[in-house]
């Protein structure tokens, strides 16, 4: 057995767990009233540019377009059709210089009006070459064949593999009298290249074919009986039998690709993306609190929350390499055995005390001494809580 101790340096070591790209990359960046711009000059174009920096490190120029139509739509005031233009530019054209800008914009970052200039310059420009675009793809879409769907071009190329070889193989061998042909199904279609999503539609091929000799060898059929007449039962169970084995190889193609299929890893929300559906009070005057930015806890390892309806204090820690998460109205990745949430009979003297010590000094001054019950939380925020503080 693990002793505490021991556990407790791993989950400390987990915690301090730093990469390669965090020591030199740094946090994401953001500015608020605590933390504003500078103005220095000198310092504004550091700033600026390791914040530039970060995002041209960590995305791709699609990952720019959600904030660039963003900023449009909002600080441009573009209409539907000239949206419906930018989106038709590619992403590389789109964000082509202003991608960062607009995610900074973002950030907090008070961009000067020679920025905010080039940047409607450029996004106006995008405007005109989308629907320049648009009106081109109009015209090549009304003259083009109609395209072929995945599925269709999947099953064109099962008719013309594996069927063909049916039809070559076995159908013409059982018309020249030879009840015994070799047909490995297993090895022709891995030999093809085709996929799992024809498995089936080959198989309904093979099916027809199935029940017709089935039923003329199990009598269950005046017409199939003789159309078949000229073959003896003997020989019909022999057609039965070979694809009974096409059947059970089927099968095992159906099980192979499921064996090496790979779940599609997810990839992160952004922070913004994730608090954007996150209900929760500003401020409240009465307690004297007011909430900090919650764009700030994605990827964060400590939380208070204090609900200033039912008076309730509530502590979320996470022991993940990830931090916390957010999705829609609720904080994921808490640990269930560190976190804690507990009514408050004297808010006004806690509160205080929660803005300004450290965890362990919080241990010992505010959650040894409180009276009321201590309970696990279940992670939901909502319209009355306040986002007190976040490390």
């Amino acid at each position: 057995m693990v002793s505490k101790t021991l556990e407790k340096a791993r989950v400390k070591g987990r915690k301090n767990r730093v990469t390669i790209d965090d020591k030199y990359m740094g946090p994401e960046p953001w500015w608020d009233e605590n933390t504003p711009p500078p103005t220095d000059e000198s310092a504004r174009k550091s700033a600026w540019a390791q914040g530039a920096q970060w995002y041209n490190y960590y995305s791709k120029p699609k990952d720019y377009s959600a904030t660039t139509l963003k900023y449009a739509k909002e600080a441009l005031n573009f209409d539907k059709e000239q949206i419906s233009a930018l989106k038709a530019v590619s992403d590389w054209e789109l964000n082509y210089g202003v991608g960062a800008m607009t995610r900074l914009h973002y950030r907090g970052w008070n961009h000067e009006d020679v920025y905010l200039e080039r940047v409607s310059k450029h996004l106006n420009a995008m405007v005109i070459k989308g629907r320049e675009v648009t009106v081109e793809k109009k015209e090549v879409a009304a003259v083009a064949a109609p395209l072929i769907s995945p599925a269709q071009r999947s099953y064109n190329n099962m008719m013309d593999t594996i069927h063909a070889d049916w039809d070559d193989v076995v159908i013409n061998a059982w018309m020249e009298g030879n009840f015994k042909p070799e047909f490995n199904v297993y090895d022709l279609w891995k030999k093809h290249g085709l996929k799992s999503n024809v498995v089936n539609a080959f198989k309904a091929k093979v099916q027809f074919e199935y029940d017709l000799v089935s039923d003329a060898y199990n009598k269950n059929c005046e017409q199939a009986v003789e159309a078949y007449s000229h073959i003896s039962p003997r020989r019909q169970k022999k057609m039965l039998n070979l694809m009974d084995v096409i059947f059970a190889d089927l099968e095992k193609l159906k099980t192979s690709f499921k064996a090496v299929k790979i779940p599609r890893a997810k990839k992160p929300k952004s922070t913004d993306a994730q608090v954007a559906k996150l209900q929760y009070l500003q401020e409240h005057i009465e307690s004297k609190v007011t909430s900090i930015n919650p764009v700030l806890i994605p990827t964060k390892e400590m939380l208070w929350v204090y609900n200033t309806k039912q008076k309730v204090l509530t502590q979320y820690v996470t022991t993940s390499t990830k931090g916390f998460e957010v999705s829609g109205t609720s904080i994921k990745n808490f640990d269930d055995n560190l976190s804690k949430t507990s009514r408050l009979r004297k808010p006004q003297d806690v509160l205080p005390e929660v803005l300004k010590l450290t965890p362990k000094q919080m241990d010992k001054r505010v959650w040894d001494k409180l009276t009321t019950k201590i309970s696990v939380p279940n992670g939901r925020i909502n319209k009355d809580c306040v986002l007190l503080r976040v490390i």
